[in-house]
């Protein structure tokens, strides 16, 4: 995490390198925008430099930009309600964090969806799913600017996870929503779902046996310092969200919000590139940091991720907000 004095000269220098990058920006910004995320050097911090560059220059410098990673500004959930309240502009992490918000996020992550991460980048690309998914926050003071992936889920434990079966009963950490705990659960795995700042400790203290999320993740916090196992199953993806407040945004001038939209959405296919080429460093990271990797042969792959599906398929189901999502995703999975 960046110190206060870290904190500030992190956002001057960005400031001055996009100054110096954008001709014709002007001297005096109109509008600050706040960015928060939770993460540090990984695609969520990628997406919002980025993003903060395009806007910036796309904007001739009317919009200005502070950018706080790592969880300067509070978890996850508290960055949202920033985002609710008017006092945070911009927030990018993973959907499955606003299902407080609104069920119907979660459900991108339902494992089995996409038979890959290219197939789901189609899916996340079609204009009848964007107008449908992107818009699930505007009743709740959020808009959706874009989606793209933190890449494709995997486990890390403290005991060789050679088989499913080494799993099951295993305590192992999962994000926040409903539907991960029902999908880990429908292969005998123990879901225990806490906040992402908290992982290592967790780990540490054995609290929890393991942890699944994006390999990324468990470079990021050195977790082969504490554990030595990586499973490589790849059976869902994780898909993170770039955020405005709406209470922010309704107070911008047309032509602002436009670049907004369009910055983000202009900005998706280079997320979508990072992402997979990250996630391929993290696997080469944590071999060589002494780490031991694990991959599943296709047909016991395709096996748990077909388990996981129906199970997140059948708790979808459940529900009338969620099930209609899902026929929609699953409707327009069918064309790619």
């Amino acid at each position: 995490m960046l110190n206060t004095i870290g904190k500030g000269l992190y956002r001057i220098l960005c400031a001055g390198a996009l100054t110096l990058s954008a001709p014709g920006v002007a001297n005096a910004a109109e509008y600050t925008m706040k960015m928060g995320t939770a993460t540090v050097n990984d695609v969520q911090t990628y997406a919002m430099e980025q993003y903060a560059k395009r806007v910036e220059e796309a904007s001739g410098g009317r919009i200005e930009t502070e950018l706080y990673p790592a969880a300067q500004l509070g978890s996850n959930s508290r960055m949202i309600e920033g985002l609710q309240f008017g006092t945070l502009q911009y927030y990018t992490g993973p959907a499955a964090y606003l299902v407080g918000v609104d069920s119907r996020f979660q459900v991108t992550d339902a494992p089995g969806l996409f038979r890959d991460a290219e197939h789901a980048e189609k899916v996340f690309s079609d204009s009848e799913f964007r107008k449908a998914f992107l818009s699930l926050g505007n009743d709740k003071g959020l808009v959706v600017l874009g989606i793209y992936p933190y890449g494709e889920t995997s486990f890390v434990t403290d005991f060789p996870p050679l088989t499913p079966e080494t799993l099951e009963g295993k305590k192992v950490r999962v994000m926040a929503s409903e539907l991960e705990r029902k999908a880990v659960s429908s292969i005998g795995v123990t879901a225990v779902p806490i906040d992402f700042s908290e992982v290592s400790t967790a780990l540490q203290q054995g609290t929890i046996d393991g942890v699944k999320t994006g390999a990324r993740v468990f470079t990021s916090l050195k977790l082969y310092d504490i554990v030595d196992h990586l499973l490589i199953t790849e059976e869902g993806i994780i898909s993170e969200l770039m955020v405005v407040s709406k209470a922010w945004f309704d107070g911008l001038p047309p032509d602002l919000q436009k670049v907004l939209h369009e910055e983000a959405r202009a900005l998706e296919p280079d997320l979508w590139r990072y992402a997979l080429a990250d996630q391929e460093k993290a696997y080469r990271e944590w071999e060589e940091q002494g780490g031991t990797v694990h991959r599943w042969d296709p047909d016991l792959r395709a096996k748990v991720a077909k388990n996981e599906r129906d199970a997140s398929i059948e708790f979808l189901q459940s529900n009338e907000k969620t099930e209609e999502i899902l026929d929609l995703i699953m409707k327009v999975a069918e064309r790619y």
